[in-house]
């Protein structure tokens, strides 16, 4: 009897099995038999006669990343940031429209119309190509054609949803659990009225007409940017859609009643409106305080008038006159940001955002004065120093008093338990102040081994360029220099004696 009972056993485990396969395989086939009724019904409208004015948009949706929550435990955390790493450079989008390119000079060929798609991955560069009407073919999205920078996607199906908008009525695609397709017809057909040209105007959080902009002066009357103007308003829209970007993955909103905000040596305030009516508008029922501090009375006066004029929607806003040393809040920080902040202002914002809890600190430097200084009399004393023939040279000299000068606060906001990333955020067309230093606070501290190797890389890195003091790191009481007495390590376990780092 035993030996029948675990025949039994096997017997239903492989019919079960073979059961799993089957529905398995039903799933694809009725999957792929969507895919190619969607990608028919594409074809015929992009080859009808009428293409141009009955196409409007076609949207492939691929997999979501996972969010973080307050109220996730460590091991989940760790689980969303495996997931979000495992779809690096797999699709999250395409974006599908028609477009008109204009004939060379001097011919009289027409317009030719095509299918321009814009493929957006996770943590990868977009990517555009257009293509001719009657050669355009979804099967590259769905079979992982289209690669990334980081090379093709293994994803059995990267996409998990489509839809194609025409004047008449919607194309719905869904091949998540049972797949379907499904046309909704408009209750009116709706104009197409999508600019049919190369150059259509991008998305952007902030619409230039708003009013704001216009009482800043950065566009006119009629919600159009002003020549002078326009690197500046490139400028603040790039900035509101990183902090945005940086507001979700911190997950500050999710169980916050209110979002306060503070921008350092803010000028004008292009940022803080920006970045005010930003939030204003998005997390809608949360309490947006935001406050702008500059050292200019009559300027403080003039732009806090502005604010008062725009309504109620600017209520939370304010400017006030005041040194970042003189800055008095009675409450902790959601997002302090700190833009062109001249070279030791940039130090004095980072350490009160840490004094402040920030959860977002969101700086741009400018001006290096403190490190170029050491710079100048190392390479003077030390001839044979390994950058002895770079550091002669005056623009080098500058170039690297930046990148060292950022990189050691990069280092200083790591030990001060921030996640943090030092990137260019917008085109040396538009301003040669375009680095930026963002710190996201992170929910669990480092541990004491992390900060010790930290510490190690912030001393070689100082003692390579002759480095003896830097204000953030007086601020926050971190020595930059080794104790000549002992021994030092750049990481845990690989001691060596002191001298000069090699490069």
């Amino acid at each position: 009897m035993p030996h029948l009972w675990k025949f039994l056993t096997c017997l239903t485990v492989i019919v079960s099995t073979d059961g799993f396969s089957n529905t398995v395989s039903n799933q694809r086939a009725k999957q792929q038999e969507a895919i190619e009724r969607f990608t028919s019904e594409l074809q015929n409208i992009l080859d009808s006669s009428n293409a141009k004015d009955e196409f409007i948009s076609l949207t492939l949706n691929g997999i979501k990343a996972p969010r973080k929550t307050k109220k996730m435990s460590d091991e989940k955390k760790a689980l969303v940031d495996l997931k979000k790493e495992q779809l690096r450079g797999k699709i999250r989008e395409v974006q599908g429209r028609m477009i008109a390119l204009k004939p060379k000079q001097g011919k009289k060929k027409a317009s030719e119309l095509l299918l321009q798609a814009t493929v957006k991955y996770h943590s990868a560069t977009d990517l555009v190509q257009n293509y001719e009407l009657k050669s355009f073919t979804l099967d590259q999205f769905f079979n992982n054609s289209v690669e990334s920078e980081w090379g093709a996607s293994k994803e059995t199906l990267p996409i998990q949803s489509a839809e194609i908008k025409t004047v008449q009525g919607t194309w719905k695609l869904d091949l998540k659990g049972k797949s379907s397709l499904k046309y909704v017809k408009n209750k009116k057909t709706v104009e197409n009225t999508q600019i049919l040209s190369h150059d259509q105007k991008k998305n952007v959080l902030l619409s230039p007409s708003v009013l704001f902009f216009q009482k800043l002066g950065i566009t006119d009357g009629e919600g159009k940017p002003k020549v002078a103007r326009k690197s500046k308003l490139r400028q603040t829209q790039k900035f509101v859609e990183i902090v945005s970007r940086l507001v979700d993955e911190s997950g500050i909103t999710d169980s916050s009643k209110s979002i306060h905000t503070v921008d350092m040596g803010c000028g004008r305030g292009y940022l803080t409106f920006a970045l005010h009516s930003l939030l204003f508008d998005k997390y809608k029922g949360i309490n947006v305080q935001s406050r702008g501090i500059d050292v200019r009375p009559k300027l403080m006066k003039e732009v806090d008038d502005i604010a008062r004029d725009l309504g109620s929607d600017f209520d939370g806003l304010y400017f006030t006159t005041g040194t970042i040393e003189s800055a008095e809040l009675d409450h902790d920080l959601d997002v302090l940001i700190a833009l062109h902040a001249c070279d030791t202002a940039t130090d004095d914002s980072l350490f009160y955002g840490i004094k402040k809890s920030a959860n977002i600190i969101v700086t741009a430097p400018c001006c290096h004065k403190q490190v170029r200084m050491y710079l100048d009399a190392h390479v003077a004393k030390d001839t044979d120093h390994p950058y002895a023939d770079v550091l002669r040279h005056n623009i080098y000299k500058e170039r690297i008093a930046e990148t060292v000068t950022d990189s050691i606060r990069a280092l200083l906001l790591e030990l001060a338990d921030y996640d943090v990333q030092v990137f260019e955020f917008i085109g040396g067309e538009h301003t040669s102040k375009n680095v930026m230093i963002t710190g996201v606070k992170r929910r669990k501290s480092r541990t004491e081994s992390e900060k010790e190797a930290l510490r190690s890389r912030l001393k070689s890195l100082c003692e390579l360029h002759g480095i003896k003091k830097q204000k953030f790191a007086d601020l926050m009481n971190e020595p930059i220099i080794f104790d000549n007495d002992k021994v030092h390590t750049n990481m845990p376990g690989k001691r060596k004696a002191i001298g000069m780092p090699p490069l």
